[in-house]
C-alpha cells in the first residue's frame, strides 16, 4: 500500500490482514460499474460518493477507490470497536478524513444505515461480508481444502462468522434493505467467497422482481471470488461487465446469469462500410426514433442523456476521425406492424378533427435509449479497417442497451432493425417503415 498507492497502515495483529491484488480486483469492477453511466467528460470532475460496508481495521476499499479516483468519496462502516478506531487512526494519520468517513455501525441498526441518516446519494455500495455461519464451518472446509493454506488467518470472529447463515443470509438482508431505499443508492453490491451464495442471492433478487443485476467473478492466484450488484434505476450495463464472459452452459451459475444486454447479430460475406451504411439508412428510416452517430469528442447536447458518459468512454479509444456508434432514442413502439396500423388510424382521425389547438406536447421521456455499432471479428470498431484474416473477417451490428424498463421493446427493436439491415444488404427495396398498411 505504501510503494504503490502511499498509503502507510496500522494493522492490528489480531485483525484481517487484506491481500490487496483481490481487493483491487474488487475496487476495479466498481469503477467499470460507475464509469459505464458516469464517466468523466474531458476535464470536468465528478463527485462520486460510495459506502464500504464493514470497512474494516485498514479501510483497504476506501483507501484503494480514492487513490484510484481523486474525485471519488466513501463512507466506511464498521460494527467492530476495535477496527472501527483502527480504521479511524488509519485515515486520519494518512490525512484522507476529507474523502473517506468512518461511521459506527450497530447491531440492532440498518446495514445500510448511512442512505437513512444522509440526504445524499450514493453512486455504489459494496461490502466484503463475513464468510461463514460459524466457527464449525470453517474448520470443516479448511480440513476438505487439498492443500494447506499458505498463509495464516488473523481474522476474528465478527470478521469472518455471520450466524444467520453466513454471508448468503447478510448480504440478502442488504437485498431486503435496499427495497427500503431504492435509487438513493445507484448500484447495491457484494464480494462473495462461495458459489453456492451467488445462486441464493440472485433467488432473493428475482423473488422481489429486481431484474436489472450483474454477476462478475474474480480469480487471484488460488484464490476465487465472485461479486454481485443489483440497481433499481432503469440503467443497464454492458455484458462485459455484467455478466462472467465466455460462461458456458455447462457452468454452476450458467442459469442465474442476468439476461443479455448487449445482442449481436453477424452479417457473413458484407464489409465494414457497406453494414454501417445499411444501419445508418435503417435507423433514418424508423418514424419517432432517433439517431446520432457519435464521434469523439461526445457533442455538448447529448451529454445530459442516460448512457451519454459510458458512450464517451468508448469513443475515447477511437481515433478522433472515426464514427464509432449511433446513439438511439425512442419514445415507444414505432416499429411494428400493430404501431404502424394505430399510427395510420391516429392521423385519419386528427384529419377529421378540425378542433384547433395551441397547447404545446411535452416531449416525454425516452422509453429506449441503445447503442449501435459495427464490430469486426477481433472486436474493432468501424472504420478502422480490416481486421486479421481480411476478407475473411465477419462484422457484425452490437446493440447495446443503455436505458429503459421495457426489455421487451429493446429486443423487439434489435430484431426489427437486423431484419431490415438484412434486407438492405441482400438487395431488398429500401422504404420508409415501409410494409404497405392492409386496406
Amino acid at each position: 500500500m505504501h510503494r504503490d498507492f502511499g498509503v502507510m497502515l496500522n494493522i492490528p495483529s489480531n485483525r484481517l490482514c487484506p491481500p490487496v491484488p483481490n481487493r483491487m480486483n474488487y475496487v476495479l469492477w466498481i469503477q467499470d460499474i460507475v464509469h459505464a453511466h458516469h464517466s468523466v467528460l474531458g476535464s470536468r470532475p465528478r463527485k462520486i460518493r460510495g459506502i464500504d460496508i464493514g470497512t474494516g481495521a485498514t479501510a483497504i476499499y476506501p483507501f484503494l477507490a480514492c487513490k484510484l479516483e481523486p474525485t471519488w468519496e466513501l463512507v466506511g462502516t464498521e460494527l467492530d470497536d476495535e477496527s472501527f478506531e483502527s480504521a479511524r487512526i488509519n485515515v486520519s494519520s494518512n490525512d484522507m478524513q476529507s474523502r473517506i468517513d468512518v461511521q459506527k455501525a450497530s447491531n440492532d441498526g440498518l446495514i445500510l444505515f448511512p442512505l437513512e441518516e444522509s440526504d445524499e446519494n450514493f453512486e455504489f455500495s459494496m461490502c466484503n461480508p463475513p464468510f461463514y455461519e460459524s466457527a464449525l464451518e470453517i474448520s470443516q472446509l479448511a480440513q476438505e481444502k487439498e492443500l494447506p493454506p499458505n498463509a495464516v488467518c488473523t481474522g476474528a470472529d465478527i470478521e469472518m462468522i455471520y450466524p444467520n447463515r453466513g454471508e448468503a443470509g447478510f448480504v440478502e438482508r442488504m437485498v431486503e434493505e435496499s427495497e427500503r431505499f431504492q435509487t438513493r443508492c445507484k448500484w447495491y453490491t457484494s464480494m462473495l467467497g462461495k458459489m453456492t451464495s451467488v445462486s441464493s442471492i440472485v433467488q432473493a433478487l428475482r423473488t422481489r422482481s429486481i431484474n436489472n443485476y450483474a454477476i462478475t467473478e474474480f480469480v487471484q492466484g488460488q484464490t476465487r471470488r465472485w461479486a454481485i450488484a443489483w440497481s433499481f434505476t432503469d440503467t443497464h450495463l454492458p455484458d462485459s461487465i455484467a455478466r462472467i464472459p465466455s460462461i458456458s452452459s455447462k457452468h454452476a451459475l450458467y442459469s442465474v446469469m442476468p439476461p443479455r444486454n448487449t445482442l449481436s447479430q453477424p452479417f457473413p460475406n458484407f464489409g465494414s462500410d457497406t453494414i454501417y451504411s445499411a444501419v445508418s439508412e435503417v435507423l433514418r428510416s424508423i418514424d419517432g426514433v432517433s439517431a446520432t452517430e457519435l464521434s469523439p469528442p461526445l457533442p455538448a447536447a447529448a451529454d445530459s442523456r442516460p448512457g451519454c458518459d459510458s458512450l464517451s468512454a468508448e469513443a475515447d479509444n477511437v481515433s478522433d476521425n472515426s464514427v464509432l456508434l449511433f446513439f438511439v432514442e425512442a419514445q415507444g413502439n414505432t416499429w411494428s406492424r400493430s404501431a404502424r396500423r394505430s399510427r395510420h388510424r391516429q392521423s385519419e382521425d386528427k384529419a377529421k378533427d378540425v378542433t384547433s389547438r395551441t397547447d404545446q406536447p411535452t416531449v416525454p421521456k425516452p422509453a429506449l435509449t441503445c447503442s449501435c455499432r459495427v464490430t469486426g471479428a477481433s472486436d474493432t470498431e468501424f472504420p478502422s479497417g480490416n481486421v486479421a484474416g481480411g476478407d475473411a473477417a465477419v462484422y457484425s451490428v452490437e446493440f447495446q442497451w443503455v436505458f429503459g424498463s421495457d426489455r421487451s421493446l429493446f429486443e423487439s427493436f434489435v430484431g426489427h432493425v437486423g431484419r431490415k439491415v438484412g434486407l438492405a444488404l441482400q438487395g431488398g427495396k429500401s422504404r420508409r417503415n415501409e410494409d404497405p398498411l392492409p386496406g
